[in-house]
């Protein structure tokens, strides 16, 4: 192990709290790996002793491949290297009956919930309408996580959470299913609640590690707590500068006052930076020293690069993005740069626009990152939906979904006299529909033709019940039932364009590679099921994060998807106010340190180059208005940084980006 001193400390601390305060850039994942490859193969502890949380399938997959190359596979079997949710689903899977659920139970994204927020509001009478329904979910998660609003006056928008909260887990719980915060919330229940629970956990798992510990919220440092019970091996990793999920209810204090819940925690700081060129480092040290609530340190690094940080000022975003693009090219075709090198990042994504039109102008390859999103596609929900009911019956909203796709008769009358028995009787929808096949007046006004087809329907599903649970591999099956059920048919009833039914088709043939990925990558003892395979897509489809950036690509991307990413150039766009900081940011108390963190947080992306870029007028709504630098632009050290302002561009500091420009031209 080639580790600097303190790099050491950390890695051979092996029993009591230790808090590692990790620097952008400091080699934190490589301590984290190394000290687990430490307590394994000198400290003799048990690989299934041991639970490493992160935050993201990505940092976890990132975790497990780099201690699989250090010790092999077997080297580490039964280690817990998982995301949060993931390690509180498996708890579930094998406790969540003490809390009168069935396996299996149906995990649901947010997408799944929006229509049973829609008739829960129904119910009592409110307007759907009057809020994005995504707006009500995130108040609600908020409400499920810190069990009020903690204020004497609420708004409207959480009176109306207030109104369904109760029903809402009741609806849940009354089809067996569970959102996503309830892989950390009914865990808590389990172990506070359960002592068969408590000791399971207690004698099985002896030291824990939670990566990005600075995002940590209230209900997950709760759930490590309760996992140690006496217990006091806990390594937290994190940075408080790089703190910047408030908005998700990560809760930056937890790693500001961990020392006061564990008065003996051995402190480590990795203070040296392995990325960025010291002018890039104290460039953002002494923005992010502007911070009043943080814990005192400075990273440095030992390399050297000659160029300052650039801050460039243009006419309007079209100006901006020209600028950008044209520096691009420069990097590309001077520089010999490739395009995955260099990384366009800016506040909110619909920033990204202009940039967009002048790199497709240019013919210049881009990859956007976090505006597109492969399972909200008609075709990929309507498959799942199948499996989903597939693996748990009593799933309503998937049932519903499917029931009449592809078509087959059962139109929405039929559909909506079948719901109402299912209210009425009190029987899930699937009961009813087993009922009408032994009675035919079990639902008033069905015609027989309707009946015949819901015959069928469960025949199918019966029969497929059998094939996904029994001996057959999953994917061979999936791939029957996709021919059977008549999805390539329906598409092309649907679609007018012969492309277009295609790409969707091969969407859902995209669900079948999954399907055998995932079988092939299966690393359990026990053969996985459907249950298995749905569980993880659940937890895919909550997860914002990307694969790798392409080689050839300019990256875009927001500063919060780029945490964790490095890049040799990034320009860091619209460093104005409102913009970042964002005007709805600064509506909170801590507002400003955390969209300040999230400056610092995008420049320390950065190796060789940055680039910070404002404008004079940005247009909102077809008109132009006035904008002004950002603030963080004055806090940062003027020592480090190349000022490029509309009026002296060409005077400044003797660099003539007209006359480098001018090189590039063709003759």
């Amino acid at each position: 192990m080639n580790l600097n001193s303190e790099q050491k400390k950390a890695v051979e601390h092996v029993k009591g709290p230790l808090l590692i305060f990790a620097g952008a850039g400091s080699g934190k994942t490589r301590v984290i790996t190394n000290r687990i490859v430490n307590l394994i193969t000198k400290e003799k502890v048990k690989p299934s002793e041991i639970v490493a949380l992160s935050f993201t399938n990505k940092s976890a997959k990132e975790l497990r491949e780099r201690v699989f190359s250090m010790v092999g596979r077997k080297g580490v079997k039964g280690i817990e290297l998982s995301t949060f949710h993931s390690f509180g689903l498996k708890l579930l899977k094998k406790f969540i009956e003490n809390l009168d659920y069935k396996n299996p139970f149906s995990l649901l994204s947010p997408s799944d919930l929006e229509p049973i927020v829609i008739g829960l509001l129904k119910e009592k009478k409110l307007d759907p309408k009057k809020f994005p329904i995504y707006s009500i979910l995130s108040k609600l998660s908020f409400r499920k996580n810190s069990n009020s609003f903690q204020k004497q006056e609420i708004s409207e928008l959480e009176e109306y959470v207030e109104a369904i909260f109760e029903n809402y887990s009741e609806k849940l719980k009354s089809i067996n299913s569970i959102d996503f915060d309830d892989l950390i919330l009914l865990p808590i229940v389990l172990l506070k609640n359960f002592k068969e629970v408590k000791d399971y956990c207690h004698k099985k798992y002896k030291f824990y590690m939670v990566d990005e510990f600075q995002d940590t919220n209230q209900s997950q440092y709760e759930l490590v707590k309760l996992l140690l019970g006496k217990n006091d091996n806990l390594c937290v990793v994190g940075d408080d500068d790089q703190s910047i999920y408030g908005f998700r209810g990560g809760d930056v204090n937890l790693i500001l006052n961990f020392e006061k819940d564990f008065p003996h925690a051995k402190n480590v700081q990795l203070m040296q930076n392995y990325r960025s060129s010291k002018n890039i480092l104290e460039a953002a040290n002494s923005l992010i020293q502007k911070n009043p609530t943080r814990v005192s340190k400075e990273l440095y690094s030992s390399f050297h690069y000659p160029e300052k940080v650039k801050y460039v000022e243009r006419e309007d975003e079209k100006d901006e993005a020209s600028f950008v693009i044209d520096e691009i090219e420069r990097e590309i075709l001077k520089e010999k740069r490739k395009g995955g090198e260099i990384a366009i990042l800016f506040r909110t994504n619909y920033q990204s626009r202009p940039f967009e039109e002048e790199l497709r102008l240019r013919s210049i390859p881009y990859r956007l990152f976090g505006a597109y999103n492969f399972f909200d596609r008609k075709e990929v929900k309507d498959i799942l939906a199948y499996l989903r009911v597939l693996a748990n019956p009593k799933d309503e909203l998937s049932l519903l979904r499917i029931l009449n796709y592809p078509k087959r008769g059962i139109g929405d009358t039929a559909i909506s006299k079948i719901h109402k028995a299912s209210v009425e009787k009190n029987l899930h929808t699937i009961d009813v529909l087993y009922a009408l096949c032994e009675s035919d007046s079990f639902v008033e006004g069905l015609k027989k033709n309707v009946i015949s087809e819901i015959y069928e329907f469960l025949e199918t599903i019966e029969k497929y019940k059998k094939r996904f649970f029994g001996n057959e591999g999953l994917s061979f099956v999936l791939k029957d039932f996709i021919k059977e059920i008549g999805f390539e048919k329906e598409i092309q009833l649907e679609e007018d364009n012969e492309k277009i039914a295609k790409a969707r088709i091969l969407n859902l043939f995209e669900i079948l590679n999954m399907l055998k990925f995932f079988e092939e990558e299966w690393d359990s003892e026990t053969k996985p099921t459907l249950f298995d395979f749905l569980l993880k897509i659940s937890l895919l489809t909550n997860d914002d994060t990307n694969d790798s950036p392409e080689e050839n690509k300019v990256n875009l991307m927001t500063m919060h998807l780029s945490k964790g990413l490095e890049f040799e150039t990034v320009f860091l766009t619209g460093v104005e106010e409102g913009i970042i900081p964002s005007s709805r940011s600064m509506e909170f108390p801590t507002g400003e340190e955390e969209e300040r963190r999230l400056m610092y947080v995008g420049m320390t992306r950065a190796k060789k180059k940055l680039y910070l870029t404002s404008t004079r007028g940005r247009k909102k709504f077809g008109e132009s208005v006035p904008s002004i630098p950002s603030r963080f632009l004055s806090e940062i050290n003027q020592e480090y940084l190349d000022r490029f302002l509309i009026e002296s561009e060409e005077e400044n500091s003797g660099f003539n980006f007209i006359a480098e420009l001018e090189k590039l031209k063709i003759v």
